[in-house]
């Protein structure tokens, strides 16, 4: 068998491995976080804070109009009370509440422009929070389908650090040490002889370097990307 043979086997495996690695943090972070949930959570935040503010302005333009309809009042009850004898002090009096009336309906109208604003924020207040219960909703189905997947890749771990352990055993310490310190700066240690040349780099080793990895007798160093040659 080459030597270099073993050394491919290995690659396989710790490709998988890191593979299943990689997908079990995704799933982690998945089961820990869920951007569509933390979208539709700080859009209803945001909604309610919205609601909040406009609530807060009706409630001032009532105080508005409230105030607006005493002084009104009070202005209406001087005029008619008799008590106004000189002209100029009638007139005006007349003068302020045509000023109050109109100022009445001008509040009146932003009185009604801010029950709308009120009403259309609680109807987009309302489909928000809906649409955050429909995300978390499917973000505990999605967890239950994930943690079942989380289950299986665990297991999967084990047999493929199980397989490396057995088949580690059988490669040269040597020979594994080349192969993990090209790891450590390459995911990709081994490389196949693809139509004569390197598949990682493409580059064309020397006849003599092409039997050396065909025959297995050494191992033999790709001389452009540095990977281990396969002669399959």
């Amino acid at each position: 068998m080459s030597r270099a043979e073993p050394l491919y086997r290995l690659q396989l495996i710790d490709t998988e491995i890191d593979k299943v690695a990689k997908r079990v943090r995704e799933i982690d972070a998945a089961i820990r976080n869920n951007p569509v949930v933390n979208h539709a959570r700080q859009e209803l935040e945001a909604l309610q804070k919205v609601y909040q503010r406009v609530n807060n302005d009706q409630k001032m333009l009532d105080l508005d109009a409230r105030s607006l309809d005493e002084k009104l009042k009070s202005e209406e009850e001087r005029l008619y009370s008799g008590k106004i004898k000189v002209a100029k002090e009638l007139l005006d009096v007349q003068q302020e509440i045509e000023s109050l009336k109109r100022r009445r309906a001008n509040l009146e109208e932003t009185l009604l422009a801010a029950m709308m604003a009120i009403e259309e924020s609680r109807k987009a207040e309302q489909k928000c929070a809906a649409a955050l219960k429909q995300a978390l909703k499917n973000w505990e189905e999605d967890k239950t389908a994930m943690r079942q997947e989380d289950q299986e890749l665990r297991k999967r771990y084990a047999t493929l650090v199980e397989q490396r352990k057995g088949l580690t055993n059988a490669i040269l310490p040597s020979d594994l040490n080349i192969y993990v310190s090209i790891r450590t700066k390459k995911p990709q240690a081994v490389a196949t002889l693809r139509n004569g040349a390197c598949s990682a780099c493409g580059v064309e080793p020397s006849s003599q370097m092409m039997q050396q990895a065909r025959n297995g007798s050494i191992i033999v160093i790709c001389p452009l990307c540095g990977r281990i040659l396969y002669g399959a």
